[in-house]
């Protein structure tokens, strides 16, 4: 009888299914440990994959970066160069501006004081400050206009001054007659004019520089304010 018991209990489903389930349990419990492994090596492949790419998008932009700042660095260094530059034209025109209207002063004063002695008598020999002969006279206005010293003779004048064409002679420069500037000199003050100590006859006046007998005597023209 316990024989016969003792074998229907073990063929018993509920005596069979208790180590079937621990077979399962353990088999599920493999099951979800290799999916595990197999999801965080794919995790970790994925990861190790965005990293990589990370990566190499940090060094690009580090590379762009540097190239942005040489870039700048170019044109910094370029706009110095061109600032530079601008601060020499400034200065140069500068120094350009102030030497024209230096000349322009200078020419300004030597015409304005030659016109306050017309009407000054002449007489030969005469240097100022109301009596003149025509050397005397661009003498006397060249010392107090411009303190340039010329000496008392026109031929000696031709000799100290720098000849110019009269296309070029500015309102200051000086008229010479006669060959080799030795009879006659005058102070030109533009539009073809100068004023001149001529005669007695004469004494300090404005007279023309190309016509009748100055257009014949002509010899030229000579500067002593330098011009810019």
């Amino acid at each position: 009888m316990r024989s016969s018991h003792a074998q229907r209990t073990l063929r018993s489903p509920r005596f069979i299914s208790r180590p079937r389930a621990a077979i399962a349990l353990a088999i599920a419990a493999i099951t979800v440990a290799t999916g595990t492994v197999t999801l965080n090596s794919a995790t970790a492949v994925s990861t190790s994959v965005q990293l990589a790419s990370a990566q190499t998008s940090a060094t690009a932009l580090s590379r762009a970066a540097i190239a942005a700042e040489r870039q700048i660095t170019v044109h910094a260094k370029t706009a110095a160069v061109e600032f530079a530059g601008l601060k020499v034209v400034s200065v140069k025109l500068a120094v350009k501006r102030a030497a024209v209207a230096r000349e322009t002063s200078l020419r300004s004063a030597v015409v304005k004081l030659a016109k306050a002695q017309l009407g000054d008598s002449y007489v030969r020999g005469g240097s100022g400050p109301s009596r003149f002969d025509c050397s005397g006279l661009v003498r006397y206005v060249m010392k107090n206009a411009v303190g340039k010293e010329l000496p008392h003779s026109s031929r000696a004048m031709w000799g100290k001054v720098k000849k110019i064409n009269r296309s070029k002679a500015k309102p200051g420069d000086l008229v010479f007659f006669f060959r080799g500037g030795a009879h006659h000199v005058g102070i030109y003050i533009g539009g073809g004019k100068m004023v001149d100590a001529r005669n007695p006859r004469d004494d300090v006046r404005v007279s023309p520089i190309a016509r009748d007998w100055w257009a014949r005597a002509y010899s030229g023209m000579g500067r002593v304010i330098p011009a810019v």
